[in-house]
């Protein structure tokens, strides 16, 4: 994938078929392979989710999407990303950033904070986030499967 492609790619309000349809690539890379989610329960939620308007996608120019993200909004205070990934293909290129961001503006134009949670052990992550300028505010054990550690990242607005 080419960074024009990624340039090219707009910011939008997924459907509940076109949210529910990302559960499959989603389901397959880390880190929710690795903690066990499956695709059909998956595609249930982004798509419940996507009815309340809580679901956004990079699509570029007749391709699929590259990347979604799931915003919640009132949570302490603030808004909560409850999902974000990117395709592999597009890893690196851009399209997360785009989606945080996006989520950033509609959520700092109402709310303090943006909230993000990130397995411990996914330091790829938590560097996104820390770029992004995402601190870490709290630990939570256990809270997605036992045995494993969600870290709580907080943003403030301005």
């Amino acid at each position: 994938m080419s960074a024009p492609v990624v340039a090219a790619a707009r910011i939008v309000r997924a459907s509940p078929a076109v949210a529910r349809k990302q559960a499959d690539w989603i389901a397959g890379i880390e880190p929710w392979k690795g903690l066990g989610y499956r695709a059909q329960p998956l595609g249930r939620y982004l798509a419940r989710l996507a009815r309340a308007g809580s679901v956004w996608i990079a699509q570029a120019a007749r391709r699929q999407p590259q990347g979604v993200i799931v915003a919640t909004d009132d949570f302490l205070l603030g808004g909560f990303i409850a999902l974000l990934a990117v395709r592999p293909e597009a890893s690196g290129q851009g399209i997360g950033q785009r989606l945080v961001t996006h989520v950033e503006a509609r959520v700092f134009a109402r709310r303090r904070w943006l909230f993000v949670s990130c397995d411990a052990a996914n330091q790829g992550a938590l560097r996104f986030y820390r770029r992004q300028g995402f601190a870490r505010v709290g630990r939570l054990p256990d809270l997605v499967r036992a045995g494993r550690v969600e870290l709580l990242l907080r943003k403030a607005r301005g």
